[in-house]
Parts: C-alpha cells; structure tokens; sequence
C-alpha cells in the first residue's frame, strides 16, 4: 500500500474541504452578527429553534446511508463489481426516500404542539411546514457518500460554501428592505435548498458518467442477502449518531423551551466560535473513511496504525498554536461581533472551545473503528459519552444555566477520546498480531480449502461473506471485461 498517495489524497481533499468550511464559517459567522445586530437575539434564536428541529427529525431517521455506500461501495469498487455496485446504490437511495417521507411527515404532524413548547412567532409556525422540505437537501445521505467514494469532495466543499454564501446574501437582502423573522426563515431555506441540489446534482452526474445508474428494484431482503451485514452495520451506524444529536441539536431545543430562543441563540454562536475547531472534525473523519475501508477489507492494520499515529501526531502539534491563540483573543473577539453583553457567558464560550480541541483531537478515530467493522463498540462509546453529558448538563441547566452546557460538553468529549483511544489501541494490536500469525501459518497461498482464491470466491454460496456477486447471467453485461478498471 503506497502511504505517499493516501496522504496526498488525504491532504488535497482536507485542503479542499476545510478551506471550503473556513469561508464557510466566517461567512456564517458573519450571517449570524448582521442578525443579532439587526434583529436581536430573540429572532435568531427562533430561526436557530426550527433549523434544530428539522435537523432533529433528519437525524432521527436517516440510516446512514452514505456510510454503507463508503463501507460497502469502497469493497466493491476494488474487486470491479458495477452490477453489486448499482444495486447498492440503488438499496441505499430506496431507503433514503422512505426516510425523508417519514421525517417530513412526523415532523409536519407535530408542528401544533412545538409551536407552544418553543413559543415561534405565528410566521415560523405558518413557513415551518415548507422548511421542513429542506430535509431532503441537508441530510448526508446516498449522493454524498457517491462524491466522497469517487474523490469529488470538491462538489462537496461548493456546497459548504455556496450555503454561506447563499444564507448571508438572503439575510442582506431581509435587513435592506426591512423584513421580519419570516424572511430570515426563507433565507436559511433557499440557502440550504440551493446548496443541497448541488450534492445531489454532481453525484448523478458521476454515476451517469460511470455508466452505473442504480437499480432501484434492489429489494430490502436481497440487499440483505447479497451485502451481509448491511442491515446491521445501518442500524449501528444510525444509532451511533444519536449522540451527536442529542448533543447538538436536542441541546438547542432544551435551551429554547427551558430558557427561551435568546438563550438558545447564545449557545448557538458559542457551538458556532468553538466549531471553528469542531467542524474540521465532522469533515475530515469521512475523507479517511474510504481509505481506512480499503485498508481493512486487505488486512493491512500495520499501515493503518502508521497512518493514525501519524493524524494524531501532526493535530495535536496544530491544535497547541490555534487553541493557544484562540483562547488569548477569545473574550475581546466575542465583544466585538456579538456586543458586550454576550460577555456574561463567557465561561460558555472557553467550555465549548477547548470541548472541540478534544474532539479535533481524535477525528480519525471512529472512521477507524467503523472500518474494522466495529460499529457495535462505536456505538456503546457513543452512548457512554452522551450518558456522561446528560448526567452533567440536565441537572445543571437551571441552577448552573449555560455553564452546565459547556462542563457536560466538555465531559463527552472527554469521555469520547479516551475510551477510543483505549479500545483502538487494543483492537489494532490484536489486528496485527493475527495478521502475523495468519501470514506465519499454513495454507496462505490459496483461498478456501485450499483453492485458488477466485475459485475459492466462486464456491462460496450466493451471500455468503466474501462472495463478490460476479459471474451471474444477469450480470455478465457488468461484470470485469477486457480494459474494465479495478477500480471504476
């Protein structure tokens, strides 16, 4: 495996990436002082409340889907399986629209009753139901899993920042002609919207220029069938990502029922100031999940030891200078942007900063983890870490307020880097020591019982682990011909 062209994809795609979300949050950052300056902290914590709770219901339903297309798609990219590869895509974006009819609807249904519970003014109640649209276009979802399996996160990072982009020139032309809350509403709509169709639009494309359009006839139990442990890994995935929920979105509908959309709104600037370190996180983890994928399914977990030694060495080195700066001029730029009275939380501010060094920290961690085919151990870390930060900030949001939020956030992530850190180093050294002993041991120059391995994929049954889907009648049109790529 060449080390040298990981890292240099690794870096070109962070660059891209990260460069991407740097104007990304600038130009957010900037949206959110011309609404606090203009509007006040009450409309943009009533905006923040409903952009939460579509998120909530996103979050609630998705599958994950652009992770099976990683995990899977990955593996069946490197054996040259179009056919296996049409019909995963075809499974994933199935359940990718069953998903968003589930989330609009509940979520549309239930509008009655959190108009009251978050006190929106009657225009976000009355555009809350078209809003809702817009799940279909921020969930990460089969088209981004597409973009990130065939290297074009530069269709992903346009999104970033034509988001930004979008948002803050909705929000200017609202303050020029003297709009409501209601036009600030339209604005993260269109924003996102717009945005979204770009992702969905460049990974049609892709597969349209592959010639690997999906086969949306794919059935639930054959996808079952024929990618053993799909449903599983789906389930674990999904569940995994209730902690970033509760965590992020949840928290911002607790502080807006509990302490009103101002407070909700403050504890959304100090998540926006701290994500400036935190969101490189959420970003570069999926740039390193095809490549850890493609690591695992050939067994080299030396190389991915080296690679991960290698992120934690150089992140930690980055994060000492930026967190060092970060803090000297932390209560000076939050008095400048946001006005002086945000000051009072300033404690809030430092919490959430140094909770999202820890997270930047270990990044490459659960990528790691979910590409050893450990989704269950992600999983109950995950639990572990939410479970830490319920135990802090739910009894301390009324007698500590937001303070209880930046000590419980501080905990998870805690929690989180250790208990990775601890069960990856483990789980990396029994990896390797198998590997050894397999290469050691008898029988290594075939496959199954001995025969050639591509004899020995053929009498597997039809599913079965290790069986690729090759050489089927159906397929014989998809299958690897003459000058057909390994990889495609």
């Amino acid at each position: 495996m060449d080390l040298t062209a990981i890292y240099r994809r690794f870096l070109r795609n962070a660059g891209l990436v990260v460069g991407s979300r740097v104007v990304f949050g600038l130009l957010n950052l900037a949206t959110t002082v011309l609404v606090v300056r203009a509007f006040g902290l009450a409309e943009l914590g009533a905006v923040l409340l409903l952009q939460s709770y579509a998120r909530l219901f996103s979050e609630v339903v998705k599958f994950q889907s652009w992770q099976a297309v990683l995990r899977f798609g990955a593996l069946l990219e490197d054996r040259g399986d179009r056919a296996g590869f049409r019909r995963l895509i075809g499974f994933t974006l199935t359940l990718d629209l069953v998903s968003f009819a589930v989330a609009i609807g509940a979520a549309i249904a239930m509008i009655p009753w959190v108009r009251v519970w978050f006190d929106w003014p009657d225009a976000v109640a009355a555009f809350a139901p078209v809003y809702l649209l817009s799940i279909v276009f921020i969930t990460h979802a089969t088209p981004n899993g597409i973009l990130r399996l065939f290297d074009r996160v530069d269709l992903i990072a346009l999104q970033f920042a034509s988001n930004a982009v979008l948002r803050l020139a909705g929000v200017g032309v609202a303050v020029l002609l003297g709009g409501g809350v209601e036009h600030l509403v339209m604005a993260w709509f269109a924003a996102s919207v717009l945005s979204g169709s770009a992702v969905i639009a460049g990974a049609v494309r892709e597969l349209w220029r592959r010639g690997l359009a999906p086969r949306l006839r794919t059935g639930w139990g054959a996808a079952a069938r024929e990618f053993p442990g799909i449903w599983r890994y789906l389930w674990l995935a999904n569940l995994t990502s209730v902690a970033g929920l509760v965590v992020n979105y949840a928290t911002v509908l607790v502080v807006g029922a509990q302490l009103g959309a101002a407070a909700a709104a403050t504890f959304d600037i100090a998540r926006q100031v701290s994500s400036a370190i935190a969101r490189p996180a959420r970003l570069l983890g999926p740039l390193l999940f095809p490549e850890f994928s493609r690591l695992a399914a050939r067994g080299d977990w030396l190389v991915l030891r080296r690679i991960m030694t290698r992120v934690l060495g150089v992140t930690a080195l980055v994060l000492t200078g930026i967190g060092a700066a970060l803090f000297a001029v932390l209560p000076e730029l939050v008095a400048l942007l946001f006005g002086a009275e945000l000051l009072e939380e300033i404690g809030l501010f430092r919490l959430l900063l140094a909770a999202a060094m820890i997270r930047m920290l270990g990044f490459a961690l659960e990528p790691a983890f979910l590409s050893a085919n450990k989704a269950g151990t992600s999983l109950l870390i995950q639990f572990a870490a939410t479970g830490v930060y319920v135990a802090i900030a739910a009894p301390g949001l009324g007698p500590l307020g937001l303070t209880a939020i930046g000590v419980g956030m501080l905990g998870f992530n805690i929690t989180h880097l250790v208990l990775f850190l601890g069960l990856g180093g483990r789980l990396l050294g029994k990896r390797i020591r198998r590997g050894r002993m397999r290469a050691a041991g008898p029988g290594e120059a075939g496959g199954a019982g001995g025969l050639p391995e591509p004899a020995a994929e053929a009498a597997l049954p039809r599913g079965a682990p290790g069986w690729s889907g090759r050489g089927g009648p159906e397929d014989a049109a998809d299958g690897p011909g003459p000058g057909f790529p390994r990889r495609f």
